[in-house]
């Protein structure tokens, strides 16, 4: 809080310094004692001191000791990556004991490990998922399944249903979920219904999410997939994921990634926004499934699939900034230009 504080209030005094300069070129210029060359030159050095100011803050290394013990590989960690998972999962935290990446304690800690969290998400999640968080809660075994938590890192050995305990230490316990689904399979059946139903039908563990998906606009008629369907990833980042599919028919894959899909409405105008999903180089739609997900149908036989994270908003950002950018430097260039054409012509 006190390095925020004094960040902010040095912030505060350079911007004011910076403006006070500018604004006193600019009356110096209106009143012929600068140059207009002399007036851009201040603008550019202020402009590139403070770019350079705020670029240097993440460049800065301090070798504090407390912090670096803070990430310290925990035991859960070192025990899950010793299983050397090649498909991508979720672990769950449930301590209770305060320490860091526990249930009460989260902070997205788990992430600086690589691993996947299923309450580690930040503040700007996507809405669905606040819901299920709200509603569901973490602690769901339905929602373990159907999202892939494969590893429950627990104070206190606890027997369940499904799972295997694969460690035991003085205070941390870890066990396996065996009932845990991959990021991508296909289910049997699809049913429409609303949000809150579908979040309630989770809460109570009330269907089988390798039985049974939950789409919300339409009615989808699909085939129940045999036992030549399947699916694997075959790339997996941030903003690009890259599957090879086989469907024995009309077949509908449940991709446990949050839905984030559609169109940014901007009141005069809608723009294309989130993930894309492409079936053979061919766009194919997103269902928001199972309130907070994504599902394609995939049509019969061998395919390449992918999701996209590329809205249109940013690159429409991403362009007219360089193009508006652009413009400046040539007004720029055109304005010093005509100014020293106007001095020669008046000399």
């Amino acid at each position: 809080a006190d390095y925020m504080a004094s960040m902010f209030i040095g912030d505060f005094l350079i911007a004011f310094a910076f403006l006070g300069i500018t604004f006193w070129s600019g009356v110096f210029y209106v009143n012929k004692k600068i140059s207009a060359d002399i007036l851009v030159l201040v603008i550019i050095i202020l402009t590139v001191v403070d770019l350079w100011r705020i670029d240097a803050r993440g460049a800065k290394y301090h070798d504090n000791p407390e912090i670096k013990n803070q990430f310290n590989t925990p035991e859960y960690v070192s025990i899950i990556k010793s299983q050397n998972d090649k498909e991508p999962f979720r672990i769950l935290n449930l301590k209770q004991d305060g320490t860091l990446g526990s249930y009460n304690q989260n902070s997205n800690f788990n992430a600086y490990f690589l691993l996947e969290d299923l309450f580690g998400y930040s503040g700007i999640k996507p809405r669905a998922y606040q819901d299920i968080m709200e509603v569901v809660g973490p602690a769901n075994p339905t929602l373990w399944k159907m999202l892939g938590v494969k590893y429950l890192v627990l104070d206190q050995p606890v027997q369940m249903a499904g799972f295997s305990n694969i460690y035991n230490g003085d205070k941390t316990f870890v066990n396996r979920n065996e009932n845990s689904l991959p990021r991508a399979y296909f289910v049997n059946k699809v049913e429409m219904k609303n949000n809150l139903e579908v979040l309630n039908l989770i809460k109570a563990n009330g269907f089988d999410p390798k039985e049974i998906a939950y789409v919300h606009t339409k009615n989808l008629t699909v085939d129940k997939p045999d036992s030549t369907a399947y699916s694997r990833i075959l790339k997996y980042t941030d903003e690009r994921l890259q599957l090879d599919v086989n469907a024995s028919g009309n077949n509908f894959m449940f991709f446990g990634s949050t839905f984030y899909s559609g169109e940014a409405d901007y009141k005069l105008f809608k723009i294309p926004a989130g993930w894309k999903a492409f079936v053979d180089d061919n766009q194919t739609e997103i269902f928001q499934t199972n309130h907070g997900f994504m599902g394609i149908v995939v049509p019969k036989g061998k395919h390449k699939v992918e999701f996209h994270f590329a809205p249109s908003s940013f690159y429409i950002s991403k362009y007219l900034v360089l193009i508006l950018s652009s413009l400046s430097i040539i007004g720029i260039v055109l304005g010093i230009f005509f100014e020293r054409r106007n001095q020669k012509k008046n000399n």
